[in-house]
């Protein structure tokens, strides 16, 4: 079976399973939401021990948290690193001030990676924050607005198969030599090198037996987090990028159709005067935001004014010059993935400008 499938089983299960549905109602949703369940034997004997092993799960959970209850889906960004976390579900307990990531594994095996995986959510969370996306219940009442939660996290790494759960409280936070070390390690992969290392040969790194030649370099800022700062000195703004891909997101899609038909036409849709105040005090989006979204020359020109993979290339020439040194050729094909994850990671959905500059002071 595809792990993908056995993992979207055990957050099934950890879903209903909180909710303290009866086992039959429990399995019944499980297999609406994964319809692979109701014709494999071994998928549905998945779901079945899953389901079996979060009620003592949830048992185990009331006694020490109280009732807890998913609000939603998390999403932590790290701006040093360019990289973001998708942690399976952000949730509030009644014995709990602050919030809880809970991480499902649905493997019938611990793995020491897990917990660091936990810890590493846990430092994000302290130390970025972590952004509630897509539609959550909070305090039972329904939200679609991105928030920023932003204090002290702990993880509950859930394992459904195997009955039993794990409180991760402590977090990592990678210091900033560690930061330009995963950099420096980076660079010297590209180069066909690895980083200069005095430790001896039980060392975990030498199981992967790779024969590299020992190399050293100067760490250098993430490509992605050069061309977010150029992104920003060209004055477009990445708060309405965010909210403009999250805006349409949030429309059902015979709206969207609608409105990319109007385009067409070259005339406003019905109904979007509708659209736009549900936009603004529903989802909490900004007024320009949502004026571009349904307004086809607002929305024109706005995605006209971002700077392109090949005019970023040029702008931040100097910032880039050690980098073409590293990838050559390379840095042209690669240019438009490297905007890409610039507008995905440093993109929020407000203060995205400090988020890049507070990153870019760091890496001087």
């Amino acid at each position: 079976m595809e792990p993908a499938t056995i993992g979207r089983i055990g957050e099934a299960a950890v879903q209903v399973g909180l909710e303290g549905l009866p086992q039959a109602k429990a399995m019944q949703q499980i297999a609406i939401r994964i319809p692979e369940v109701n014709f494999d034997e071994y998928l549905r004997a998945t779901a079945l021990a899953s389901l079996k092993g979060m009620e003592r799960v949830r048992r185990s959970l009331v006694r020490e948290y109280g009732e807890v209850t998913l609000i939603g889906k998390g999403e932590g960004h790290h701006p040093d690193l360019a990289g973001i976390v998708l942690p399976d579900f952000i949730a509030f307990a009644t014995k709990r001030k602050d919030p809880i990531i809970i991480e499902t594994k649905n493997s019938d095996a611990l793995k020491p990676s897990d917990r660091f995986q936990a810890e590493y959510y846990n430092g994000i969370a302290d130390r970025f924050g972590i952004y509630l996306l897509e539609e959550r219940l909070e305090y039972g009442t329904p939200a679609i607005s991105p928030r920023l939660i932003e204090s002290k996290a702990e993880t509950i790494l859930i394992y459904p198969r195997l009955a039993s759960h794990f409180v991760v409280k402590d977090k990592f936070v990678p210091d900033r030599r560690t930061i330009k070390e995963v950099w420096k390690a980076k660079e010297l992969g590209l180069k066909g090198l690895m980083p200069e290392t005095d430790c001896g040969s039980d060392c975990a790194h030498w199981k992967i037996k790779v024969d590299l030649p020992e190399g050293n370099i100067e760490p250098l800022p993430p490509p992605p987090l050069i061309f977010s700062e150029g992104i920003l000195e060209s004055d477009y703004s990445l708060d309405i990028n965010y909210q403009l891909t999250y805006a349409w997101k949030l429309m059902p899609s015979n709206v969207r159709l609608a409105l990319l038909l109007a385009r067409l036409r070259g005339r406003s849709a019905s109904g979007a005067n509708k659209w736009k105040e549900w936009l603004v005090n529903s989802a909490g989006l900004d007024q320009e935001a949502v004026d571009i979204t349904l307004n086809l020359d607002k929305w024109q020109r706005f995605h006209s004014s971002k700077p392109t993979a090949q005019a970023l290339l040029k702008s931040m020439n100097s910032e880039l010059k050690p980098w073409k040194q590293i990838l050559k050729k390379r840095i042209k094909m690669s240019a438009p993935v490297i905007l890409g994850k610039a507008t995905s990671i440093y993109s929020l959905p407000m203060r995205s400008s400090k988020f890049v500059d507070d990153a870019w002071k760091r890496w001087q």
